[in-house]
Parts: C-alpha cells; structure tokens; sequence
C-alpha cells in the first residue's frame, strides 16, 4: 500500500479508537494481503461508533465522501495517494468505509433485503453475514490482528471454498456467480456442502440486474489466471440454462478425435480461456481486449453444436462460423457485454482465414488481406490473429506425426504479413466517399454505403486504383439493391470503357 494512504488510515483508524470505537480491515483486502496480492479496493468495517459520528470521522480525513444509501451506513471514497519523488502515488484506491449490520431477505431481487446497522454487534456475527470463510476476516488496522472466527486462514491454506452461514449464503443468489469467480482466481476447491447449496440456488441467479451479473462474470475472465476452473464449476452448478444453454450443448457436442483430440467443443473452448491468459499477459493487452478474446473464444466454435456430423467415423462441422452467429448477441447480452458484439461476431466467422491463407498461402494475394482488414472492422487483424492462435493452442495432444496440426505459428506469420500491408491494427481508409459521389450529382442514401463498400472490393481484389474507379462510377447507376450489384456494375463498366 502506498506510504501516504497508510499514513492516512492509521490516523483515521486513531481517530476512531479516541471515540471508542476499532476500525478493521475486512473481507477480499485481508483475504488478498494473507495471499500477497496488493489490491486497490479496501474495505474497512468500524465497529462502537455511531452513523453520525462516523461520517464526521470519515469526512476528517478524506475529502469527496459519497454515501451509499443512508440505510446501507457505507461510505465510498476515490483516494488518489499524493506523489513523492521515488513515486507517482500509486493510482487511485477505492475505500468503502461501513458499520456492521445484519441484511435479511424479504423479497425477491438484490433491493429485497431489510438493513439493520449495529454498531455494536461484534466481530463474530459480523463476520457471519459474509459469503464464503475466506472472506470472513478482519484485521485491526491499528495493531495488524487478525479476526478469523470461522476458519478463513485454514481454508484459504487448504484452497478450499466454504459457505460462512448456508442460511444467510442463500439469501443473495449473486454468491453463487460469486464462488465461480473465486474458485478460478484463487484455485479453490469447493467444499462439497456449498458446492450443493450453490447448486439449490441457480434458479434464482434471473432475479439478478446484468450490471451485477456482469461484474463477476468480469472478474473472472479478467482476474483468473485459469478461466477454465470457473466455467468448468459453472457448467457442474447447472449455471448454464437460457441464453447461455449453448454452452452445456458444446459440453455434449464431440469433435473430430484427428483434429480435435482433446475431446468436446466445451473441453477445447474452456482450455482456450486459459490460453486467453497467456496471450494476455504475453502481448500485456488491455482490459477491454481481453475480454473481447475471452468472448470471442467462448463463442467461435458454438456454431458447432448445430452443424457437427459424423461420417464414416469422422465429425464434420462445416459451416459452424455461420450457424453459430446466431448465439453471439443473446450470449452477450446474459452477460452484460453486449457493446463486443461485432468483435465477436467478426472473430466466430474468420478465424480459420489465418489457418487457411498459410495453407494457401501462395493464392493469397495482398488485396484478399486488405480486405480482410476492412471486413473485421472494427475489430483489427491484430486481434483475429490472436483469436486464431488461442484457437490453434488449446488442442490436443497430437501424436508425433500430426503435431503440425497445432501451429500456433501460423498466427505470427498472419500478422507478419498483415503488418507488412499496414493494416495490422486497421483497415486503410476508403478509397472512395461520399463526397466523392456528392461530385457526381447522386443523392444521398443507403446506395452510397454499398458503392463505398463496392469500390473498395474492386480496389483490393482487382488492383483498380480510385482515378479509374472514379471514371467507371459516372457509367453506373446510382440505384443499387445490394453492394454485389454496385461490384458488378464497376466491373462492367470496366469491359464498355
């Protein structure tokens, strides 16, 4: 933690002691210090103070103070550190401060709960509303003690993850979405107990809003190092029912043994997620790419469960990146992701292209490339290699002779030849646009996304530069019903000029 925020909670935490009151560390930031994992979300829990008394407290010490809900008794603070010469502060923490209550459920939804704050109710029953024992502890920020009153620090050794309290466990279903995540970050086992109580709850998870569905989905494509463990225990909960029901039918949904030898679409898909890490970390890419790769992983195979066959002993999946297009949006939208749609979409339909052109690559030509790069927009190139290569890595094993199917080298060598037309990381501008046809005297409308789309075709596959494209435009009709009639209009207009 950096100097000056230490400084800041210690004064805080004294503050707190003169007005007879203990401030304690507690939940996910003791469970991450025990593990050595610096986190930037801190929470605090102040026990023997009063509502009042706190917020003047808290307001003594931190500026910009939000309050959570006055039935609720947190308060959330933005802290930037300040900057000393060796550091530039840190980044920004996230501090919640709170007083300990107890949340009884008596409706359904995550607003269903009746909130009883007590500043005096005591480290034990405190600790007893929280989720899981590993998230149970607290930590006296003044002298470092640890509170541990329902075997955190064992269960955390032993990896294994166990429900505090099965009754209050079940009031909140999002504790189910909440144990996947963890069970990936921190590679837990859970206890077989809790294992079925998570079970009992899975009809509830619709009760749930996207938003706070979508924050542990998040965490576990971004925060696991293997992905693979929570979607495994996802698919043993039963999570996988409605939009995501796909997913159980890629469990049951085997591949070719030649091609595929590591089993069903499900085993290849959820050793790709692991293999999203590796890349991620390797490439050090953002969060937002990150979660387009794990998307786009999840998804560019689903296709599979509607147009596999078996043939004469082998299973044939032709077409599976158009079938599948129809899983992408209703998928995304369970999760709450919708905004990489096209990305994801764009990456289902061409990632075998990489595998393809290095098997033909002498066909390939510069333009088939170019437009490529424009028909993934606005996802890039950059990103379907990466796709392509997690497609390639997580298969197998292959016996020494067929372990050339695997090569994720093709990968790298579809970038290579990406970057050495410039547009590895996006498309080239259109050859032509709007105000180009403006010039003609067209008017505008729908057409003029087809012409553009048209010249460009022309430009990349035909090597027809924009001066003669420009000429053939003033042949053409402006009235077209699709961007094939335009190509075929330019093109035509190429043999009468």
């Amino acid at each position: 933690m950096n100097t000056d925020l230490t400084q800041t909670l210690r004064a805080f935490a004294e503050t707190v002691s003169l007005n007879k009151g203990r401030a304690y560390f507690v939940g996910g930031y003791v469970r991450d210090g025990i593990l050595g994992i610096e986190s930037k979300d801190i929470d605090i829990e102040v026990h023997g103070v009063e509502p009042k008394a706190l917020r003047t407290i808290v307001e003594s010490h931190f500026k910009d103070v939000e309050e959570q809900g006055e039935a609720f008794g947190v308060l959330k603070i933005q802290y930037k550190p300040l900057a000393t010469p060796s550091s530039d502060g840190g980044g920004s923490y996230e501090i919640d401060i709170s007083l300990p209550r107890t949340d009884s459920k008596v409706a359904p939804g995550h607003t269903g709960f009746a909130i009883h704050v007590d500043p005096d109710m005591g480290v034990e029953a405190a600790a007893q509303r929280r989720d899981f024992t590993i998230n149970a502890m607290l930590q006296d920020i003044l002298s470092g003690e640890v509170f541990d009153p329902y075997g955190g620090r064992t269960d955390l050794e032993a990896r294994v993850l166990r429900a505090v309290d099965a009754e209050l466990f079940g009031d909140d279903p999002l504790r189910v979405l909440r144990g996947v995540q963890f069970a990936a970050r921190f590679g837990l086992t859970v206890a077989p107990d809790t294992q079925a109580l998570m079970a009992s709850m899975v009809d509830s998870l619709q009760e749930l809003s996207g938003d706070r569905k979508r924050v542990e989905w998040r965490k576990l494509f971004l925060k696991a190092p293997k992905p693979s463990v929570g979607l495994a225990l996802a698919h043993q909960l039963g999570i996988f029912t409605g939009a995501l029901d796909v997913f159980a039918h890629m469990a049951r949904t085997e591949q070719d043994p030649i091609w595929h030898p590591e089993g069903s679409v499900w085993a290849h898909t959820i050793w790709g997620a692991d293999e999203v890490v590796a890349l991620c970390e390797r490439e050090g890419l953002s969060d937002d790419e990150r979660l387009l790769l794990q998307l786009a992983n999840l998804l560019h195979d689903a296709g599979k469960v509607d147009s596999s066959v078996e043939t004469d002993g082998r299973v044939h999946s032709k077409g599976h990146q158009e079938s599948g297009q129809r899983y992408v949006r209703p998928v995304l939208r369970a999760f709450g992701m919708e905004r990489f749609e096209q990305g994801v979409a764009a990456g289902m339909r061409y990632h075998h292209h990489p595998s393809w052109w290095h098997e033909y690559k002498d066909k390939v030509e510069d333009g088939h490339v170019i437009g490529l790069a424009r028909q993934v927009a606005p996802m890039t190139l950059r990103m379907l290699s990466y796709i392509t290569e997690v497609d390639l890595r997580s298969r197998g094993p292959y016996p020494d002779d067929l372990e050339g199917v695997r090569r994720p080298e093709i990968a790298s060598w579809f970038r290579a030849q990406a970057e050495r037309l410039g547009v590895l990381d996006g498309p080239p501008p259109d050859v032509i646009r709007g105000h180009d046809l403006l010039r003609l005297g067209w008017k505008p409308g729908p057409a003029f996304g087809m012409w553009v789309r048209a010249a460009n075709t022309l430009h990349d596959e035909d090597g027809v530069d924009r001066e003669v494209i420009l000429e053939r435009l003033e042949a053409c009709s402006q009235n077209v019903s699709s961007e094939q009639e335009a190509l075929d209009q330019l093109r035509t207009a190429k043999n009468s000029g």
